[in-house]
């Protein structure tokens, strides 16, 4: 399946210079699928993973430090 989707000329230059980027620190090219492949899935790579009882300690945190906040911003 073949798609093509329309951006803008300063957006065009960015991803080509970003894909030349890519092919140079690869050694290799790159298709524009290869490109975005790639890109996707080292982003979700760097994501970092928190189980369910490690992102509900970090909520509880900034929760109690958003009432912090507030309370030093008015004193």
């Amino acid at each position: 399946m073949k798609s093509t989707i329309t951006v803008n000329k300063e957006v065009k230059e960015l991803l080509e210079r970003k894909k030349k980027e890519l092919e140079i620190k690869l050694n290799k090219p790159l298709s524009w699928d290869d490109f975005f492949k790639y890109i996707f899935t080292e982003r979700e790579e760097k994501m970092p993973k928190l189980s369910y009882e490690e992102a509900e300690i970090l909520k509880r945190i900034v929760e109690e430090d958003r009432k912090n906040w507030k309370t030093r911003e008015f004193a």
